[in-house]
Formats: structure tokens, sequence, C-alpha cells
């Protein structure tokens, strides 16, 4: 009697144990870190489930060689195996371990710092070669492949920087200086074409005026952002993007039309997820109309820092958002935001944090859905794991993946994921003369680093793109209120996912198919300048009218 006292005495304890310590190992949505970097083969190679192992920077323990390592099991049966391999506690193990028949050798702790079981299934972790034929022994024919960790980085460039008047609100408006060409000053560098998909502003912040949210300026038309009807916002020459998508042809008209007679236009119950540096949920263009109190942003999961708080320190995740569904700067107005942190405050992330947080999606979307990966892995790297990742999240949890090309002025088939056919693929456009008068028939280019290619699906704005400030890197002050230009790839994704907010808002029981063909066949075709097209490159231009009946009747019959 006493001996089965003690054994539930501390079975009781080391559970007590558990739960103290929040280890992640028994959810579904939550995940421990871990870093490296990733020497990989051509996204068009041949792939092989064979890895060969060189050490990474990790401290070797016990003087063996520790790599960075992801590995994929061929279904969710042998996770139920490796969430006991991988328990702390081994008493915990051991009882699990039974009805599992899993060997004593096989307790080991210390290889899951990331367990994937929903988008694909396998872990990521720093391990030895020997815990490697561990995992093959404990789990005979589960590892279907496995690859080095590498690192991401954001889809954005930040050679190009200028000076910005402190006059410019997020309504956009004129600046009150009268100076016709908006004292802009652009300075061209060196792009570091590898580290960053797009230019951001270090500058002063550009603080706009309170938003009043029973009676947004310059928008007519709005009793309610979640009623039908047609909207206009008038815009200033900051917020050109907004204003060249709504329309066919050029010259832009200061204007930003939305809402149907069906439909609110605003993205109103769609959730967008942006996997990418955070966010500063508290940012005037976050709140909800009507309800100054409350914000439509979200944290989800920061899996830098293995914490509930997603707070933004790069800036990027907070402009992407507010240029997807921000109130005065946004496209889909009323869609509310989910931030999932992979990037840290210099702007990269790992393959195995990027991997995680589309596993987090798949297992928490709040359907209808839209995901966006403003980032890529180096430019001829490819990494199996990240596109199966997105390719399930798309094809098996219903999830519409907005993904950047890239500015490197390559084929974006040779960039992860962008190269993954289930997405849509998204380059960056700019118009030139945007400040200063534009005309019809006037030049409509790329933006001069954009990766382009049959892999490219749709052209958006994503040259100096007015957004939200999220880090005094961009702005000097971080406020509720503070405002700042970006440019790249990055920059043309979230406009896209807004457009894709908007059609599953009138359709959400849409597929990602069914979104794609509408973003995709609804577009703008043939008014960009091919000059710098890669072959096979599509020319398509971003239009935020997908309602079936705008579109039919903006191609004509």
């Amino acid at each position: 009697m006493f001996s089965i006292q003690a054994f539930l005495l501390a079975l009781i304890l080391s559970i007590q144990g558990l739960y103290a310590q929040r280890l992640p190992n028994d959810s579904l949505t939550r995940h421990i870190a871990t870093t490296s970097t990733i020497p990989t083969s051509d996204a068009t190679a041949t792939r092989s489930s064979s890895l060969s192992l060189s050490p990474s920077s990790s401290v070797a323990e016990e003087d063996e060689e520790r790599f960075s390592i992801i590995v994929v099991f061929r279904d969710l049966k042998s996770i139920f195996s490796l969430r006991a391999m991988c328990h702390p506690n081994s008493l915990i193990f051991r009882i699990r371990a039974a009805p599992l028949g899993l060997p004593g050798y096989c307790h080991m702790p210390n290889i899951c710092h990331r367990i994937y079981s929903t988008a694909v299934f396998g872990f990521a972790g720093n391990v030895t070669t020997d815990e490697l034929e561990k995992v093959n022994r404990c789990l005979p024919r589960a590892v279907w492949y496995r690859e080095l960790d590498g690192t991401v980085y954001k889809a954005e460039d930040p050679s190009l920087q200028r000076r910005v008047d402190s006059n410019v609100g997020g309504d956009g408006g004129p600046f009150n200086n009268g100076d016709s060409n908006q004292r802009r000053d652009l300075l061209q560098h060196e792009i570091p074409r590898i580290q960053s998909y797009s230019d951001f502003n270090a500058s002063r912040s550009t603080e706009g005026p309170p938003i009043d949210l029973t009676n947004i300026t310059g928008i007519s038309g709005v009793t309610s952002f979640s009623s039908p009807g047609s909207k206009t916002q008038s815009l200033g020459p900051v917020l050109w993007n907004l204003d060249r998508i709504d329309q066919r042809d050029l010259p832009l008209d200061n204007l930003y039309r939305y809402g149907t007679p069906e439909t609110p236009g605003t993205g109103t119950g769609v959730t967008i997820y942006t996997i990418d540096s955070g966010i500063i949920k508290s940012h005037q263009e976050f709140q909800k109309a009507g309800n100054p109190s409350e914000s439509r942003a979200s944290y989800g999961y920061n899996f830098v820092d293995d914490t509930e708080d997603a707070r933004d320190c790069d800036g990027h995740g907070t402009h992407v958002s507010a240029t997807a569904a921000g109130l005065q700067v946004g496209v889909a107005k009323n869609a509310n935001i989910v931030s999932i942190k992979i990037l840290d405050c210099n702007g990269s992330g790992t393959i195995s944090d990027t991997v995680a947080a589309l596993d987090w999606v798949a297992a928490n979307a709040k359907k209808p859905a839209v995901a966006t990966l403003s980032l890529g892995i180096q430019v001829g790297s490819w990494s199996r794991v990240l596109e199966d990742a997105v390719r399930s999240l798309v094809n098996n949890h219903g999830v519409t993946v907005i993904v950047a090309s890239g500015n490197s002025a390559v084929d974006s088939c040779y960039v992860a994921p962008a190269n993954v056919p289930e997405v849509i693929t998204v380059s960056a456009t700019d118009v030139k003369n945007k400040y200063n008068g534009t005309f019809k028939g006037g030049s409509e280019g790329m933006y001069e680093w954009s990766n382009t290619g049959p892999c490219v699906d749709i052209h958006a704005p994503g040259v100096d793109i007015y957004s939200a400030c999220g880090s005094q890197s961009r702005c000097d002050e971080v406020t509720n209120d503070a405002y700042t230009y970006a440019s790249g790839t990055s920059m043309a994704v979230p406009s896209v996912a807004g457009v894709a907010a908007l059609y599953l808002e009138a359709n959400p029981k849409a597929t990602p198919n069914d979104v794609a063909a509408a973003v995709i066949g609804g577009a703008t075709q043939n008014v960009v300048d091919e000059s710098i097209f890669k072959p096979g490159t599509p020319n398509r231009l971003l239009y935020s009218k997908v309602a079936v009946k705008q579109v039919a009747a903006a191609q004509g019959p």
C-alpha cells in the first residue's frame, strides 16, 4: 500500500511540476524556439530526404556536435510517441512509453524545441547524430525527410531612405507647406538583396491627427463599416496605392471607392494573419470604427521570445498590417488582424519558427482567413518543409496565403516560398509622377529590384507605401498616431491580402482556389511596363473591386 501511495504522490507532484513549467510540448499551439543558419540547394533541384550534416554554431554538449535540424514525419501517428520521448519528466515518460512500446533510451527531452502537429508533422531542435539515430530506432519508418534549419528575411529593402515631412496624418491629406514635390528626397544605395525585401525609412515621426472613429475624416457614405453600401475615401497623394487599385487606368483621381449595395467592402468578418515581426496593436489604424476603446488587432503568438506578447520591435509587421487593414491607410478597413511574430528586431528569423507559425495558423485560424508572408529565404536556396507547410495551410486548412516575390531582381521561382504554386505570389509596382500629377497612358512600371518570372501571379503597388510606424528605426517616436514610408515586395503583399479579404467578406465559404481565381482573374491586364520582366511574367495589376458583378462590369462583355 505504501508503495502505491508513494507512486501516486510522485505522479501528482510530477504533473503539478509539468503545469508549473508551462511546457509547450503537450500543446498543439505552444512551441519553443530554435535558431540557426541553412545552406540549401536550388529550389528547382530534385529533392532528397538524405542530409549531409555540418556542425551548427550551437555549443556542443559532452563533446558531441549538435545540429539545428528539422525532421518531418510521414503522418500524425508518430507525434504521440514523440511527445512522450521529448517530455522533460522521466516519470511521465515511463508512464507514456509503456503502452507505446518505447524503450528507455528513447527518452530525449532536449531535442524537441519545436513540435509540429497540424500543417506538417515533426519537430525541430539542436540534435546530435546519435540522437537522430535514436529517433530512427524509436520511431521506425516514421521519418519522411529532414533538413537543416535556416534563416528567413523580411521582403523589405532598407536601402531607400528619405526625409519625411511631419505634417501628414493617417488620412493621407496634403502637406501643409504647399510644396508640389512634397519635399521628398530619395537616396538610393546598394541593395542588400539577400537580407531584406523592402525599403524602410529611418526618419522623423510622421504624426497624424487622432481618428474620429464615429466620423472618419475623408470617407463618405459610411454609416457602418459592417453594413453594405458604396463608400468613398478622399485621398492625398501619399496614399497613391489605394488610389491606384480601385481603378483600371491612370490618371489617379485622389479617391478610393469600395463597397457595394450587397457588401460592406471592408473585410468585415475576415481575419488576416500576418506572419511577420509583430504589431503595435494600439495604433489608431487598428481601432474599431465607432468604438475607439477596442482594437481589431490581436496577438497570436511570439515565436521569437516564446511569449504571448507579439509586440513589434522592427516595425515591418505593423506597416504590413496597417496597409492590409488600417482604418485610413488600409484596403480592408474592418478586417481583423492577428499577428504571429517570427521576425526579430533586425527583421530576420528561422525556418523552424516560420513553420511553427504556419502550424499555429493551421490549428487556430478562424475562417474565413488570409495569411501573409512578406518574407523568404536566400535566393537559390530552398526549404522543403517550409514549402510543404505553406502548401498544407492552403490545401488542407483552407487559408489563402499571400507571399512576396522578393527583392533581388531575379526569377521568383528561385525564391521560397514564392515558388509554391498554391500561394498568391506578389511583385511590386510604382507609378512615375505619382505625387506631381499622373495622366492617361502615363508610365507605370515595376519596383526595380522586384523579382518577376512565371511564379509571380500578380503585381501591386509597393514603392513609397505610407502606413503605420511601429519601430524607432523607422520614426523618432513610436506613438499610436505615427506613420512612415516603406518599399519593396513586402509592401505589395498586404494590398493583395486586403483585396482577398474583401472577396472573402462577400464569399465567406470560398476556397483559396476561389479567392486566387477572383483576385488574379479580376486583375487589370497589360498596363505595367514589361521592360524588366523575366520571361514568363504575367502582366496583371491588382484591382480591388473583386465582387463578381463589379469585375464583370469593369471588364465588359
